[in-house]
């Protein structure tokens, strides 16, 4: 989860973008601040992953907090006033939101911050812990954070992949091999142009093919070698 924060005087707008934004998964409110300084405040003890930021407020406006922030969060703008654009892009922050903020156009800020965050060329990611790993997958408008358990194989179909779940297929649209370097080994492994398995899920292995939860993919003749190879180290840990 991404935690984000609300600096905003106006508590009705503080109230509107918490609404827009409970309904995007992979978000979690981490706080609201109804000024800069308090805000300022929750950042020396809290962390946070994205600001919706308002710029005109008392004491110091959301542009001047930006400047006091060594290391700053991702930042998505928030303000009455398109006046204030070429100085907020020069900030490098994600997106600048003209109010009223419909749900709609939140999403796409949101959208663009997740696309940073996760790598702009890739809808894969896989972070965490050795014990416990999980990827990110983009899919349906959603990001999805799953345990790299879960993932039984990934198969290529023209402009799309699907990544197959113990329970259930995602679909995002993304090259394969793009996803080969981004995923780690162990466990996974590319046995086909058009499969990525993960060989945890492996139950039977031949010159022919890889058979896992009752499936049989095919090996490729490109990938043959260095899949037997693969599969054959890991399956002696």
């Amino acid at each position: 989860m991404f935690k984000y924060l609300i600096v905003d005087d106006e508590p009705l707008a503080r109230k509107l973008i918490a609404s827009h934004a409970s309904k995007i998964e992979g978000l979690e409110l981490a706080g609201e601040c109804g000024n800069a300084i308090v805000a300022a405040n929750l950042l020396r003890n809290k962390a946070v992953d994205l600001i919706f930021l308002d710029i005109q407020m008392p004491e110091m406006t959301g542009l001047q907090f930006v400047g006091t922030l060594k290391n700053p969060p991702a930042i998505i703008l928030t303000t009455a006033f398109r006046n204030y654009a070429p100085e907020a892009f020069d900030l490098n922050v994600v997106d600048y939101l003209l109010k009223p903020i419909s749900f709609e156009r939140l999403l796409k800020s949101v959208n663009k911050f997740f696309d940073r965050e996760l790598g702009r060329t890739s809808s894969v990611k896989s972070v965490g812990s050795d014990e416990q790993r999980f990827v990110h997958v983009k899919a349906d408008r959603k990001i999805h954070k799953i345990l790299e358990s879960e993932v039984l194989y990934i198969e290529s179909l023209d402009d799309y992949v699907k990544v197959h779940l113990k329970d259930k297929v995602l679909i995002t649209h993304e090259n394969i091999s793009t996803l080969e370097e981004k995923l780690p080994y162990p466990p996974f492994v590319r046995i086909h142009r058009s499969f990525i398995i993960n060989s945890n899920w492996v139950k039977t292995i031949s010159n022919e093919g890889i058979g896992l939860n009752g499936k049989e993919l095919p090996l490729g003749r490109a990938f043959k070698k260095s899949a037997l190879n693969r599969l054959s180290v890991h399956q002696q840990k």
